[in-house]
């Protein structure tokens, strides 16, 4: 065997074949990263348990629809600032004098960029899932297979909504 063979070998035997955990497992690293290897020494002190858990028969499968209704509600409470509104604990709406010294209700919470009534917060939130929402029905007027009424209906039910949003949002 000559110098270049002798370092093929080692070279082949250096780079595919190592030991990794307690266990004296084989791993390749030629597949193996630093990402992977990071990700493995945990496990070389730690043994994952030989759990043989069953589903329970009364769980299902969620259709889409109820997935997609979780994802939107979970939207509209998230940009809503609910957990803004759970840990500052605002009012829902603010009161300010006028010049005749009556007490007006607002909405919106003036010169502080960082707070917000609860009523503003759902405000938005509602302005922002109704434009998503509107992009939706867009992307659905786009099937194949759709009548050309059909097609107009929700192209004009879907760019009202998205319409609505962009007048409410100040141009800079």
């Amino acid at each position: 065997m000559n110098q270049i063979d002798e370092f093929r070998t080692f070279h082949a035997t250096a780079a595919e074949y190592t030991f990794f955990s307690s266990t004296h497992r084989i791993f390749s690293r030629a597949a193996a990263t630093n990402m992977e290897t990071l990700y493995r020494v945990p496990f070389l002190v730690l043994e994952c348990p030989n759990l043989k858990l069953k589903k329970p028969p009364w769980v299902h499968m969620p259709s889409a629809m109820t997935v997609y209704a979780l994802v939107v509600v979970s939207y509209f409470l998230i940009t809503g600032g609910i957990i803004y509104d759970v840990i500052v604990e605002p009012p829902s709406v603010g009161s300010m004098t006028d010049e005749h010294g009556h007490e007006r209700p607002v909405a919106f919470l003036a010169y502080r960029v960082n707070g917000q009534y609860i009523m503003e917060g759902l405000a938005s939130s509602f302005l922002f899932t109704m434009g998503g929402l509107g992009f939706i029905i867009l992307d659905r007027s786009n099937a194949p297979n759709i009548p050309k009424l059909n097609r107009f209906l929700l192209l004009f039910i879907g760019f009202a909504p998205v319409n609505e949003v962009l007048k409410a949002v100040p141009i800079l």
